[in-house]
Parts: C-alpha cells; structure tokens; sequence
C-alpha cells in the first residue's frame, strides 16, 4: 500500500516538474529556464529536482517527444486513409490545430526549443518532426497526382508553407477564443488551401 502511495507521489512530483518546465521553456525558452526556476516554480529546492528528473535537458526530450508523438497520432491516419487528398489535407490541418489548442505552451516548445536538445537527442527529434512533414507530403503528392492541387504546384514549397501557418499558431493561438480549435482549423485550411487547390 505505501509503496504504490509512494509511486503516486512520484509520479505526480514528476508531473508537475513537467508541466512546470513546458510552462517556463514556452513563456522564456529553454536557455531563458534555470533549475532554480522550475524548482521555485514547483516549490521545492533545486536539488531536490535531481530525485525526480536527470536534469534540464531530459525535461526538454520529455516535452519534446511527447508532442511530436501527439502530432503524429493525430496527423499520420488521417494521412493514411483513402480519402481525397484535398480533404485529408483540411482533415490534418484540423487536427494539428487541435493538438496546438490542448496546450498551446507545449507545442511552442516542441516548435522552437526542441534546437536545444544535445546531439544524440537532436536526430531522433529531426527524425520524427521528418516524418510528420512526410506525412503531409504524400498527401500533397497525391493530390497532384490525382488533379486535386494544382499540376505545377512546387510541393516542398506548399509543405512547407503549410507547416509554417500551422507551427506559428501556438504563439497566437488561444484555448479560451471565440472558435473552437476545429472552426479555428477550418477557417486555416481555407487560407492555406486556398492557393494550391486545383
């Protein structure tokens, strides 16, 4: 019974270190963020983080790794599926602002700070944050293919236009707005299609 008392504990002490660190990597970056400042921030000494955690960086490949996952979760069935492409593509970019509007602090630091991960941590991170925009990139393909998207279309160009609309929403958008993350996601995939539909 103490035992999985103390489990409990732990794992609630490491989750509010977590959610502490996203806050603060996402408000004042990872280079901004000090132990002494997610150690205040959860109310405990900053030697005392050492019994839960590894250090500042194993809190950044946490954060990291756990978002890019929900973004794929999210994306790659809908990518996968046999609808148009046009509309798999309004369907991906809904859910992407879905998961942004979840926890618009951890998506921030899952697009901008994740270039402060240690050389071993970085290719793992380029390599899933790759196959998300893979994902996008065999739907643009075949809407091409398939005459849906516009024959000429540069797809890098598009792809990477697309992802950068939809990056940047976690600096502006909020969870609390007037939309919901699925109308707010609408109104994108107007914008951001609207130059590429055939």
């Amino acid at each position: 019974m103490t035992e999985a008392v103390d489990t409990e504990r732990e794992s609630a002490q490491r989750t509010a270190i977590l959610n502490a660190a996203m806050h603060l990597f996402g408000k004042q970056g990872y280079t901004g963020t000090s132990m002494r400042d997610i150690a205040n921030a959860v109310g405990v000494l900053p030697g005392s983080l050492y019994a839960h955690i590894q250090g500042k960086e194993a809190l950044l490949i946490s954060i990291v790794a756990d978002g890019i996952n929900r973004f794929l979760a999210a994306v790659e069935p809908i990518a996968d599926s046999s609808a148009p492409a046009a509309t798999r593509l309004r369907k991906m970019i809904i859910a992407h602002i879905e998961v942004v509007a979840d926890n618009p602090q951890r998506s921030q630091v899952v697009f901008h700070q994740w270039r402060f991960l240690g050389e071993q941590s970085q290719p793992q991170a380029v390599e899933r944050r790759q196959a998300y925009e893979d994902a996008f990139s065999r739907v643009v393909k075949d809407g091409v293919k398939n005459a849906e998207l516009k024959a000429d279309l540069n797809q890098r160009i598009a792809v990477l236009t697309l992802l950068g609309g939809l990056n940047w929403s976690a600096e502006w958008l909020s969870p609390d707005g007037r939309l919901s993350p699925a109308q707010l996601g609408d109104l994108m995939a107007d914008s951001l299609l609207g130059g590429i539909l055939a």
